[in-house]
């Protein structure tokens, strides 16, 4: 099967931040090699201070009544190195940056004015077309909700990522040993499914900026922000440089994400026909909690009546995304439908990261899938009970109803944060039903008309490739 990347370059000219602005300092020192570390309640303060003397830090506060310490990392030495070392201790429970927090505003990150997606002040096209993301940031709370970009790869060192990206506690960085025993070697920031290693590096482009979207770091003074500033992105690669790979190697990445504690996919990518493995394993992966944000395609077509895999799927815990332009339309290349499409989110001329510290514009509905996953990332931080189903739902009625998306997508509208954020938990989905926030969505894509709608022959003359690997792979996928 040919998965397809779902994007349009509209300027590929990389910009490079090579001496980006420092971010402003609190209290007049460097905060960034701080970590807050918990302890065990029965652990002794003698091994508590051997503990951080071996992740090379030091305590610069103590916190008795929650038995927290506040650490320094030494300096020339790396604060996630010492994260890693400080929870694989057994007396620690957890160790983590010492975040900046500030009044809720417009964050420091220089570019954010080009990210007429979240706050849209009539900097490109209409003011308001946005998804308001500015008007929740200081209402989210709980734990940081583990985001696996199935793409490219991501560029896991970029400075704009390298702090939200998702590192594996259980491996041990190039000792060529398979630590925790899950059968992939030097797994520290997830896999490369493509090339059978564990380097999930982007050599194409497409995943690291789709990461951006989804959760660059915010208020850090240098380039773009993200719609959750503090997810933790799993870099999973399974397309090739030329953007293109096999539903085995998506199925893989898949399987790692559920396996590996990810609650959301982003799944910026599509091709072929309907494939009941790679159906199978987002199946799994819902069943795990896990939500499936995929992008509707870029073909300008109906997918009513043309599906468009993987994301007209007839599953509840999948989110099938359109592309919207500044303006509050839906662009020109983006599928839509009135069942098989939830709902729209910016997609045009987006501006993220990109691989060597620099940035980009790009557009397609690949570009929107990663404004609705930080947006579940979000709800799902302050929602940790909530299932995908609920999740769907919560973002299908929440959405802004505008005129330009009615007919086109279930919600007949677009992404919209402020709402999002004003409903609990909704009911899982029922029937369909009219009226308030409160109202219950559609079944699934396709539901009504067999499994999952009409589900075509697999007649691709490329529906069994052998790979260099030996394995057969069923069609091949590429970028949207």
């Amino acid at each position: 099967m040919t998965i397809t990347l779902l994007l349009l370059v509209t300027s590929f000219a990389m910009v490079a931040l090579v001496t980006p602005p420092s971010a402003v300092a609190i209290k007049g020192s460097d905060r960034s090699r701080e970590l807050i570390v918990a302890f065990d309640p029965e652990a002794s303060r003698s091994q508590e201070n051997r503990v951080i003397d071996r992740a090379e830090a030091k305590v610069s506060k103590r916190i008795n009544r929650l038995d927290i310490a506040l650490v320094t990392v030494d300096e020339g030495n790396d604060r996630i190195t010492a994260e890693l070392k400080l929870e694989r201790s057994g007396i620690v429970s957890y160790a983590e940056p010492n975040y900046r927090l500030e009044a809720a505003g417009i964050p420091n990150d220089p570019q954010f004015s080009l990210l007429w997606g979240l706050q849209n002040s009539g900097q490109s096209g209409v003011q308001g077309a946005d998804i308001g993301a500015t008007q929740v940031w200081d209402q989210i709370s709980g734990s940081q909700v583990v985001v696996a970009v199935v793409d490219t790869g991501v560029d896991y060192s970029h400075p704009d990522l390298a702090a939200n990206i998702w590192s594996n506690k259980d491996e041990i960085g190039g000792n060529e040993i398979d630590d925790d025993g899950n059968g992939y070697v030097d797994d520290v920031h997830g896999i490369d499914t493509f090339n059978d290693d564990s380097d999930p590096l982007d050599d194409n482009s497409h995943g690291t900026h789709v990461a951006g979207t989804v959760g660059a770091v915010g208020n850090n003074g240098i380039g773009v922000t993200g719609v959750s500033w503090n997810a933790r992105i799993m870099p999973l690669k399974f397309l090739g440089a030329n953007g293109s790979g096999y539903t085995s190697d998506a199925i893989e990445a898949i399987n790692y994400a559920t396996d590996n504690g990810a609650r959301i996919i982003n799944a910026s990518w599509g091709g072929g026909g309907y494939s009941q493995a790679l159906r199978d394993a987002i199946d799994s992966f819902g069943a795990s909690g896990g939500l499936f944000v995929a992008a509707a395609g870029n073909s300008g077509l109906n997918t009513d009546t043309s599906p468009s895999y993987p994301a007209a799927y007839s599953l509840d815990n999948i989110v099938s995304v359109a592309a919207s332009t500044s303006s509050d339309s839906l662009a020109g290349f983006s599928n839509y439908g009135k069942s098989s499409v939830d709902l729209a989110a910016p997609g045009q001329t987006i501006f993220s990261t990109g691989p060597g510290n620099t940035y980009f514009y790009a557009s397609g509905t690949s570009m929107a899938t990663p404004h609705v996953a930080g947006a579940a990332s979000l709800y799902m931080q302050s929602n940790q009970d909530a299932n995908p189903s609920q999740v769907r739902q919560a973002l299908i009625v929440s959405s802004e109803k505008l005129a330009t998306f009615s007919g086109k997508t279930v919600s007949d509208g677009r992404l919209y944060l402020p709402k999002l954020f004003q409903i609990p938990v909704p009911p899982s989905p029922t029937t369909p039903t009219e009226g308030s926030v409160n109202a219950t969505v559609p079944l699934p894509h396709g539901s009504g008309s067999g499994e999952d709608g009409d589900r075509p022959t697999l007649t691709s003359s490329a529906s069994k490739i052998k790979s260099k690997h030996g394995r057969t792979r069923a069609r091949k996928i590429s970028l949207r």
